[in-house]
C-alpha cells in the first residue's frame, strides 16, 4: 500500500509535534530566559535546610539541599512574574520574593541584574543577593533578608 504525499506529511507532523512543544518550553521566543538559584551556606553539622519555593503558576515542591548545594530552576520573564521561597532550618522559618524584578531580581536590589541570573546565599545570618558593582567591575554577596 503506498502513501500519498498528504499522509506522508501528515505522519510526519504527528511525530515532529511533541518534539517541538516540549522544545518551544526550554525556549523564550521573545521574553528574556532567566535563572534563580539558592545556595546552602549554612554551616556543616547544623539542621537540615529545607526549601519551598513557586510561583503563582509553576510549584517547585520542596528541596533539602545539602551543604554548598545549588537548587536552581529557569524561566522566562513574563510582564509581571514572581517567585517567592519559605525557608526552614532548626527553629527558623522565613518567606520572602526570590524574583520579582526583572532588573535587579527582588525590589530591594541595589544594582542592575547584568547576568539575568539572582544567586542567593542561605546562610546562618541571613540570605544574601549577588549584587554587581559597576565602578569596580566585581561581584559581591550582600544580606537583604535576616532570618
Amino acid at each position: 500500500m503506498a502513501f500519498s504525499s498528504i499522509e506522508i506529511f501528515l505522519l510526519l507532523l504527528l511525530l515532529i509535534t511533541p518534539l517541538d512543544i516540549s522544545l518551544a518550553k526550554k525556549r523564550c521566543v521573545i521574553q528574556t530566559r532567566y535563572e534563580v538559584h539558592v545556595i546552602n551556606k549554612l554551616p556543616a553539622n547544623t539542621a537540615q535546610l529545607e526549601l519551598h519555593c513557586a510561583s503563582k503558576n509553576d510549584d517547585l515542591g520542596y528541596h533539602y539541599p545539602a551543604i554548598n548545594e545549588d537548587f536552581n530552576w529557569e524561566f522566562c520573564e513574563f510582564i509581571i512574574t514572581l517567585y517567592f521561597c519559605h525557608f526552614w532550618w532548626g527553629s527558623k522559618d522565613k518567606s520572602f520574593d526570590v524574583y520579582d524584578d526583572p532588573s535587579y531580581c527582588v525590589k530591594n536590589g541595589k544594582n542592575p541584574n547584568l547576568l539575568k541570573c539572582c544567586k542567593w546565599e542561605v546562610r546562618d545570618d541571613g540570605f544574601y543577593l549577588e549584587q554587581y558593582d559597576a565602578s569596580t567591575s566585581t561581584y559581591y554577596m550582600e544580606r537583604l533578608e535576616q532570618w
